[in-house]
């Protein structure tokens, strides 16, 4: 059943998640909650991360925390895509652990509230659905006011044994439901109809009332039985030392029934159902749960009577019967002759199921939502209808088209009043407002139009187009892509192999269809040596980019992937030959279109390079000028051969990803203080690490390996995850972020602290694999019972063991 996971479970489990594109975890969710957004932005597991992924699943669900404890396998984890390949994603389990994780550290998200749009709504029933549909009322401007029979809301929740459900995390989702806006619940108030409801001038009214009524079966003695609602209600108070018990029904009610007999002292408690064990509708949870609280099963039985006075129970009378799947119970399915007596129990508990009393009134401002709509369904359902019941009543009172929806348990609404940005990213590139400092690089999800098009669709606030030439054979050879690990990859396809008048028209397009984009051409030009040829190529391909309206040029003055990893192949590698080539494109360049020249980061040292260039940039102080820092680095990678040569096939390729991450960092903080305009480029692979680009005085971050690895649309995980973690730190603008890692971004190597810690375990996370004790120092030894033993005066505190502990149970502390 849901339980909360530890931080090191949380990686674990979210490291699975495969962030498929068509979202089939969120079409398998009857609220529509999509837990691949909420996985991928807990991914970094900050406080900020937290919020924004409890942000994304109440949006869906309000009553995310309780569906998080309790929904079953086969809703989303039937979607996931590893469920036929190894196993599910315990989604139900990641969920309850983030919600209750954004409680513990305070950080549960807000909502905005919208303004009296002047109709009252009357809902009956605290339960799921009236709870959903008033979360979804009051975030449309509407006044709800909630009538509930009980003392206390949450429904037929309340009934979820502790186990499964602990109380805390509803009241925590009612909390949340009650924050959204103008909501107020009457408790202790049993309305007969609706119509009373009517008269006191609400607009509408929705029916939530549940089932609430339990079936017992009409059977002799059936009064000596609990039904399910009164023993879990009172189970506390039942007396159940040394019973035993016998459940009637064999569904998930049977199967809380029966735990909580069990965890409540009873001695024995069976589950006596009329099919074989194989048809149990239950999840793989339940089934779990009757093996590990030594639940007993009796199959194929009907109980005919209960013997026995004032709920002392005597014995049982039942039947044997044998009901093919799919049939219903009819007289012929009986086995003859075998009427029974069982005289094993001395309590019975009916767990057949529920109906609802209250009578259906027709008419068009009174609606009905959940389980009274649908029958017995989970939570989350439950929920979903809730949702749909609201959508129905905004249309009627606005005239709206009456909404349809295949299932009434699958809801699609999400909250109105979701944060997304809590802090503006709107930043400007060379005085042109932007709304964030994210771009695409020059790379595959920018070689064309219809690329262009589809991430600026995405929302994209910019991107640099596949870098082109003009007239010039390209040559892109198949297969060569490596992976280095998950989030490192290496190309060897440099440039694009679309013309530069192709890639010119494109542009052209672009700016016409989204003005407030910021499309950026690519170009570079010959490095043969002869300069009157060469300079003549670089003048060239910048005159048809301005000419063409590009908001910006970006030249590759690295191109790592081509070549040997020499100057002739990576010009930036040396300074004169890099400020040649800047002073050619600078002499003929628009100077309303801003240039950015691209370097790398495989030099000895990257100041005297730029220092070079800035001489060259101060030449023409009415020109737009910047550099783009860094490109990808160069690397050998090795492929199989296909011909089976000596050895495998050695292939220069240009590292990105997040290996590269740390190499731009030093680069971009090695040039900070040259006060020249910077566009990061070269290893950010989330939200974070795109923020230390900006906080080394980056103005804005291009990415690539993200964008082709996880797709355009990861462009909404990075900006929510970077606006949320600026409101974390109280960072209010991108003006604020910017450059405040300067003017001292490094600490020196003997300022850094001496200050030793050591390593300490906590026994109840360890799991015994003994890799800690592999310390180089020879700190650790392992006990008789396989727990880490810390040396202290050995322990020089380099952390590597903390660091590779991959249940986290060891940390370092002070000595």
């Amino acid at each position: 059943m849901a339980k909360f996971l530890t931080e090191a479970q949380m990686q674990a489990e979210c490291s699975r998640c495969e962030y498929c594109e068509d979202k089939p975890c969120q079409e398998a969710c009857p609220a529509h909650c999509s837990p691949m957004d909420f996985i991928k932005a807990v991914k970094l597991g900050r406080p900020s991360d937290y919020k924004r992924s409890t942000s994304i699943i109440m949006s869906h669900n309000p009553l995310g925390g309780v569906c998080g404890a309790v929904c079953p396998d086969y809703h989303c984890m039937k979607g996931c895509v590893h469920r036929t390949f190894d196993r599910a994603v315990n989604i139900p389990d990641l969920q309850a652990t983030i919600v209750q994780r954004a409680k513990d550290l305070g950080v549960m998200p807000e909502f905005s509230i919208e303004k009296s749009n002047g109709k009252k709504i009357a809902i009956i029933g605290a339960g799921p659905a009236g709870l959903s549909a008033a979360s979804v009322l009051t975030q449309k401007g509407y006044e709800v006011e909630v009538f509930e029979r009980d003392k206390k809301a949450g429904g037929m929740c309340h009934l979820i044994p502790d186990h499964r459900l602990e109380k805390d995390v509803l009241n925590t989702d009612i909390d949340f439901v009650l924050s959204l806006g103008q909501i107020k619940i009457h408790y202790s108030q049993n309305i007969k109809t609706p119509n009373d409801l009517l008269e006191k001038k609400f607009d509408a009214v929705i029916v939530a009332v549940g089932l609430d009524q339990p079936i017992c079966s009409d059977i002799p003695g059936k009064e000596q039985a609990y039904d399910w609602i009164d023993f879990l209600k009172n189970a506390q108070n039942i007396s159940l030392q040394n019973k035993k018990v016998a459940v009637i029904g064999g569904g998930a009610i049977g199967i809380d029934v029966a735990v909580a007999a069990k965890k409540t002292g009873a001695m024995l408690v069976d589950i006596i159902y009329r099919r074989n064990l194989t048809q149990m509708r239950l999840t793989e949870n339940e089934r779990a749960e009757i093996l590990e609280n030594n639940i007993g099963v009796v199959p194929r039985t009907i109980v005919t009577e209960i013997l026995g006075e004032k709920k002392n129970v005597t014995g049982l009378k039942a039947i044997k019967v044998n009901i093919p799947d799919g049939e219903s119970f009819n007289s012929e399915y009986v086995i003859d002759g075998s009427e029974t007596i069982i005289k094993d129990y001395d309590m019975v508990v009916f767990a057949i199921g529920t109906r609802s009393e209250f009578e259906k009134i027709n008419h068009e401002r009174i609606f009905y939502a959940g389980d009274y709509v649908n029958g017995a369904s989970t939570v989350v359902e439950a929920t979903a209808s809730g949702k749909n019941a609201a959508l129905k009543v905004d249309a009627l009172l606005f005239g709206k088209s009456t909404p349809t929806f295949e299932k009434d348990f699958k809801s699609t609404v999400a909250l109105s009043g979701v944060i997304r940005r809590p802090v503006s990213l709107e930043t400007e590139f060379f005085g042109r407002s932007i709304r964030s400092p994210f771009l695409l690089s020059a790379a595959p999800p920018t070689d064309g139009y219809e690329q262009m098009k589809k991430a600026y669709d995405a929302g994209w606030a910019g991107g640099v187009m596949k870098t082109a030439f003009d007239n010039v054979p390209i040559h892109i050879p198949s297969e060569y892509m490596l992976a280095y690990s998950d989030d490192t990859y290496a190309n060897c396809d440099n440039v694009s192999d679309h013309p530069l008048d192709r890639v010119c028209e494109e542009i052209k397009r672009l700016i016409n269809e989204y003005p407030d984009r910021l499309t950026m051409g690519s170009t570079g030009g010959p490095v043969t040596g002869d300069d009157a040829h060469d300079k003549a190529g670089w003048q060239s391909n910048t005159k048809k980019l301005d000419q063409a309206g590009s908001m910006a040029v970006e030249y590759s003055l690295s191109c790592p992937q081509g070549g040997d990893g020499t100057e002739g192949d990576i010009v930036s590698q040396n300074a004169q030959l890099s400020a040649k080539i800047i002073d050619w494109v600078m002499e003929v360049s628009d100077p309303e279109i801003p240039k950015l020249f691209k370097l790398t980061p495989a030099v000895t040292s990257i100041y005297p390079i730029v220092s070079a260039i800035k001489k060259v940039f101060e030449k023409y102080p009415n020109k737009k000028v910047g550099i783009t820092l860094a490109n990808s680095f160069p690397t050998l990678g090795f492929r199989e051969s296909e011909n089976k040569k000596t050895w495998d096939e050695g292939v220069v390729a240009g590292m990105s990803g997040e290996a590269v991450a740390p190499i731009s960092n030093l680069t971009l903080a090695n040039v900070s203080k040259l006060d020249v305009t910077v566009s990061g480029n070269g290893g950010p692979m989330n939200y974070k690490q795109a923020a230390d680009f900006l906080a080394l005085g980056a103005k804005t971050v291009q990415f690539c390996t993200v964008a082709t690895k996880d797709g355009v649309e990861v462009i909404e995980e990075l900006e929510s995850g970077l606006s949320y973690f600026m409101q974390e730190h109280e960072i209010k603008s991108m003006k604020d972020l910017i450059g405040c890692a300067l003017p001292n971004p490094v600490t020196d190597f003997m300022d850094l602290s001496a200050v030793k810690k050591v390593s300490s375990v906590d026994e109840t996370l360890c799991e015994h694999c003994g890799n800690c004790a592999r310390c180089p120092y020879l700190a650790i030894t392992l006990n008789d019972k396989k727990i880490p033993e810390i040396d202290p005066e050995r322990c020089i505190g380099c952390s590597i063991c903390v660091k590779k502990c991959f249940s986290q149970a060891l940390e370092m502390v002070a000595r």
